[in-house]
């Protein structure tokens, strides 16, 4: 039987994934990502303020996949797939997903966040919301077997996703790492990709973020460390301690709430994101972070109790809070611009918890915040943070564990798939035969 891989959007650029795979008069949809920074500046414009947000208005701003190229197969979708919970592989469902006649399929902790945003959006989404465990498998309309294969990442129950069929199993591989000891659940489930491998894989579809880097992407557990080295091992005495770093990283939210309690400091996690997450992971049985943290969903609440902090006295407490990437309208930005009346003092720490993701916007507005806090005499820790991506040797370790007949590198720009082309090249993969670097409104058929 022939099988059709048909990326939609996120092949050669990063954000925006979305895949069809047709096997047959079957069609599987895996990821319906937004583009983070056309969403982000759409949401930062007076548009984005004022308008509600529909499909149209994030086309218009180029930050959700085009999935009209598709039409001809809708009818044929059985399942729209989702990896994980971040925004450019989860976001553009409620905008997209009810053009299909599909149910979407996703972990426990994706399905709160995928519910959440529909909440918090006013959006209306007909298709069932159907919960699938990491190692779990399910039957879909048509016949197909869908498997979810745990692996790791910066948010919780990420997973691969496996589509097996007649010819064997297509893979979906769009972000995870190979941590074999994680600091929050399980490490990677090695096991059940080398059973996948003995059996046959046809296809991997595999991201290639970090393909250029030469390295293995270090564990949770490193960074980790780095953040007990810079909470508990600097002094901060007398000084506010605040960090930033991703909303969706559990793990992260839970190593910083543990030196929290470390330093007798009372950490106080603030903004709409941090508590939809840390909610997600409560009501998924992941983590319980409102046992560790005060969560602050409200800017009225934030901009109280920040009051009382400056009362209390600012060396009791841990503060998280978004900005990491300098967004104009994150909580870090609004302590800077007078929006929450805090009083900076020189010798306050900030630790950035986070690489910058590599967009010109985030460059910018970091360069930004940085100036502002350099000026106000703030120590800066920056780069307290390892990827929840892998490197060029976890790449390599997956296609020997999987060894898939045919790959397809996605989820990055021309420079990072041409970093995944030479890898695979070594590991005897031949350009145009077995290896497809394919791009938006490409199709390939594979037997």
């Amino acid at each position: 039987m022939t099988i059709e891989i048909i990326p939609v959007g996120g092949w050669g650029e990063i954000g925006r994934n979305m895949t069809a795979v047709r096997v047959g008069d079957d069609v599987v949809i895996f990821d319906m990502g937004l583009h983070m920074p056309n969403y982000i500046a759409l949401t930062d414009s007076e548009i984005g303020d004022t308008e509600k947000r529909t499909e149209a208005a994030l086309k218009k701003a180029d930050a959700i996949p085009r999935d009209e190229q598709i039409r001809d197969l809708r009818p044929l979708v059985r399942a729209i797939v989702v990896t994980h919970a971040h925004l450019d592989h989860i976001g553009a469902v409620p905008y997209l997903a009810n053009k299909y006649n599909a149910p979407v399929i996703v972990t426990p902790f994706s399905a709160s966040i995928l519910r959440g945003i529909i909440k918090d959006e006013k959006l209306q989404m007909k298709n069932d919301i159907i919960e699938l465990r990491p190692g779990q498998s399910t039957i879909l309309d048509g016949g197909l077997k869908l498997e979810f294969v745990h692996i790791t990442h910066s948010t919780p129950q990420t997973i691969m996703a496996v589509l097996h069929t007649p010819s064997g199993a297509v893979v979906y591989g769009n972000d995870y790492k190979m941590d074999m000891n994680p600091t929050l659940g399980k490490p990677v489930n090695i096991e059940q990709l080398r059973k996948l491998g003995d059996k046959g894989v046809l296809a991997l579809i595999q991201d290639c973020l970090y393909a250029r880097e030469q390295r293995k992407t270090p564990s949770e557990q490193v960074a980790k460390e780095m953040l007990k080295d810079v909470l508990l091992d600097v002094d901060s005495k007398g000084h506010a301690l605040i960090v930033t770093t991703f909303a969706s990283h559990i793990a992260r939210l839970k190593s910083i709430a543990e030196c929290g309690r470390a330093l007798k400091r009372k950490t106080i996690f603030m903004g709409r994101s941090v508590a939809k997450y840390c909610y997600a992971a409560k009501e998924a049985g992941v983590a319980d972070l409102f046992r560790e943290a005060e969560i602050l969903k409200y800017s009225r609440q934030i901009k109280r109790r920040l009051r009382e902090i400056q009362v209390k006295g600012r060396e009791k407490y841990l503060l998280v809070v978004s900005g990491h990437q300098g967004e104009p309208k994150s909580a870090l930005a609004k302590m800077l611009s007078g929006f929450y009346a805090w009083r900076w003092s020189g010798g306050d720490h900030v630790i950035f918890s986070s690489h910058i993701i590599p967009a010109d916007i985030n460059r910018k507005q970091r360069a930004e915040m940085e100036e502002k806090l350099a000026a106000l005499g703030v120590r800066m820790f920056k780069d307290i943070h390892v990827s929840g991506h892998s490197s060029r040797e976890d790449l390599r370790d997956m296609l020997r564990l999987l060894r898939p007949r045919h790959v397809f590198p996605t989820h990055g720009e021309r420079e990072m798939m041409n970093a995944f082309n030479s890898l695979a090249q070594e590991e005897k993969y031949q350009l145009g035969k077995t290896l497809h670097p394919l791009v938006v409104g490409e199709r390939k058929t594979v037997e």
